[in-house]
């Protein structure tokens, strides 16, 4: 059977998107299972399931000025 490279990752010499048999896997000493399973291959004409990416936007609170505060208790010119 034939499998293609769907990892970003080289798998038994092979890029992404080359093919490799079930015998080439064999005769690097890994498992074709293993390897279907981490998504690393998938069968030949099958297409790879969606992964859902979630972005996290950091959201950042603005300090506001200081506002001038007219104290009238304090007032150093007062009534004359």
């Amino acid at each position: 059977m034939e499998y293609t490279v769907t990892s970003s990752k080289t798998v038994c010499g092979k890029i992404n998107g080359e093919k490799l048999t079930e015998d080439d896997i064999i005769a690097y000493g890994s498992s074709v299972e293993f390897l279907v399973n981490a998504g690393h291959i998938k069968k030949a004409g099958q297409t790879p399931k969606a992964v859902k990416e979630i972005k996290e936007e950091v959201q950042v609170l603005k300090e506001e000025p200081e506002a001038f505060v007219f104290n009238t208790f304090n007032n150093e010119q007062g009534d004359k």
